[in-house]
C-alpha cells in the first residue's frame, strides 16, 4: 500500500512531462532553422566573416562550416535559454513564492492514511 502510494505521486509528478519534452523538441528544430538563416545572413552581408575569427585566435585549419556551425550552436543554446525562462515564469511552481504556508505538502507522507 505504502509503495502504491508512493508511485502514484511519482506519476503525478511526470505527468505533462511527455507534451514539455514534445514542444522543447519542436523548439530545439526551429530554432536550428532560425539559427542557420540567421548565420547565413551574416556570413553573406559581410557583418561576420571567417576571417573576423580567424583574427579572434581560430586556428586556421578550422573552416567556414565549422565557424558556422559555432555561431549557430551559441544562437541555440541562447535560444532554448529563453525557452527555459519561458516555462519557469509559465509554470505555477515556479511562480509560487517560496515561504508561503499552506495546509498540504509538495512531497505528502506516504504513510499518511488521511485523505486530503
Amino acid at each position: 500500500m505504502r509503495l502504491d502510494k508512493i508511485r502514484e505521486r511519482e506519476m503525478a509528478q511526470r505527468r505533462g512531462s511527455a507534451g514539455r519534452t514534445f514542444i522543447q523538441l519542436i523548439w530545439l528544430g526551429i530554432s536550428f532553422v532560425i539559427a542557420y538563416f540567421v548565420s547565413e545572413w551574416l556570413f553573406t552581408s559581410g557583418i561576420f566573416t571567417p576571417q573576423m575569427a580567424y583574427a579572434g585566435g581560430v586556428p586556421r585549419f578550422f573552416p567556414e562550416w565549422v565557424i558556422q556551425g559555432v555561431i549557430m550552436l551559441l544562437m541555440v543554446i541562447v535560444m532554448q535559454f529563453f525557452l527555459l525562462l519561458g516555462f519557469m515564469i509559465a509554470n505555477p511552481i515556479g511562480r509560487r513564492r517560496s515561504g508561503r504556508p499552506t495546509l498540504t505538502s509538495w512531497n505528502p507522507d506516504p504513510n499518511d492514511d488521511r485523505p486530503y
